[in-house]
Parts: structure tokens; C-alpha cells; sequence
């Protein structure tokens, strides 16, 4: 704990230095490191790399200390709940598939132990990141089969997907969660659309509709 409470005191007081401009590698797995993350946190006890994750808002970044294996994931990576995914003042529309991004991104570095903002400590990114890759595919499926039937909006397609692990309806969460709802399976429909299995259109009033090639009218 002590360790952990000595990096947020430093990252406050410490601004990220960029790295000269040269390709890098990375000290452990020697893949380049992209522009974007070359940048260091230097600490009393360790350096920290930090590296953009865009996905669950635009800005966030995590910290990877190589060295001793450590990644202090913020709201990227949570052990036991998923991100909501885009929800800030300026709505992102593919903020989803800049999310499976980021969360593929942590498996080209070396396995780490997770520090996240919420919950336990984890012994590997890598587990709990094929487990998040393999909840959205699960949630890809089902947003897919809501909207197979015929044209939907996104509210409509919540409707009929269970949330949470207690899979209860939309009809009994609260408002906030509701809107939450709204707005992760609006991410999701934007993923289908770019990978081909839907089609979207937008209305007059802004109102965008979904749909399956096949349903379009």
C-alpha cells in the first residue's frame, strides 16, 4: 500500500518527460514503443511508462512499470466489473473499438500484476484483459441477435439485453443505470456497423436506427 500511495504522490507532483525522438523498445519483450507512450514518470523507486487508453474517456492513460512487472491500470482494466465505456461530456462514437483497442494493446506488453482503481490487486492483466476481450464478444452477440428481428435504436436494443452478472432487465435498473445501459449498447452497435453486420441510418430528429443488411426498409 505504502508503494502505491508514494506513486500517486509523485505522479501529482512529477510531469511526464517525453522520451527523445528515436524508436524504443521496450527493455523486457523488445517491440517498439509508439510515440504515444513515450512518456516516463520518474519516481524515488521505479519509472513508470505511461500509455494512452482511450476507450473508457478519451484521455485515460495507464502506468506500466516494467521492471517489476506492475501495471496500474486505473479504470482500464477492473478485476471484478467492466468499464463503462464512452460515457463523458463529449460522447465518443467509437469508443468501443477504441477500447478493445487499448484492452489488446495491454497484451503485447509483458504479463503484469493488475493495480486498479477499484478492487483487488490481480496477479495478471493478461487474464482479467481475455476476460473483458471475451464479455464484449458475449455482449457483441447479444446486441446483434436484439437487432436481427428489425430496425432498432439503441434504447431499443437495451431493452431486451439482460445486464449485469444477475442478468436482470433493463426494466429494473435504476435511471442512471438505465442511461449507462443506453449509451454501452449505443458502443456496441457502432462495433457491429464497423465490422459489416449492421447497417446505420439517422433520422431527421438525430435519432440513429440499426439494422441487420438483410431488415433495412
Amino acid at each position: 500500500m505504502s508503494d502505491a500511495l508514494e506513486v500517486l504522490a509523485r505522479i501529482r507532483e512529477s510531469a511526464p518527460r517525453p522520451i527523445p525522438e528515436r524508436e524504443e523498445v521496450c527493455e523486457l519483450c523488445a517491440e517498439p514503443i509508439a510515440a504515444e507512450h513515450r512518456h516516463l514518470v520518474d519516481l524515488r523507486s521505479r519509472t513508470l511508462r505511461t500509455i494512452a487508453t482511450p476507450g473508457h474517456t478519451r484521455g485515460h492513460v495507464v502506468f506500466h512499470d516494467e521492471r517489476n512487472a506492475a501495471l496500474f491500470a486505473g479504470d482500464h482494466v477492473l478485476p471484478h466489473i467492466t468499464p463503462s465505456i464512452g460515457f463523458q461530456p463529449a460522447i465518443t462514437q467509437y469508443a468501443l473499438r477504441d477500447y478493445l483497442d487499448s484492452l489488446r494493446l495491454m497484451l503485447t506488453l509483458p504479463d503484469s500484476r493488475l493495480l486498479p482503481a477499484h478492487g483487488p490487486v490481480g496477479p495478471s492483466t493478461h487474464a482479467r484483459v481475455n476476460e473483458l476481450l471475451a464479455h464484449h464478444e458475449t455482449r457483441l452477440a447479444q446486441t446483434l441477435d436484439a437487432a436481427t428481428g428489425g430496425p432498432v435504436t439503441a434504447l431499443g436494443a437495451a431493452r431486451v439485453i439482460p445486464w449485469t452478472r444477475r442478468q436482470r432487465k433493463f426494466s429494473d435498473l435504476d435511471p442512471f443505470s438505465q442511461l449507462l445501459a443506453t449509451g454501452e449498447t449505443a458502443a456496441h452497435l457502432e462495433v457491429l456497423v464497423l465490422r459489416g453486420n449492421l447497417t446505420r441510418e439517422t433520422t431527421e430528429d438525430g435519432v440513429d436506427i440499426y439494422a441487420t443488411p438483410a431488415t433495412r426498409v
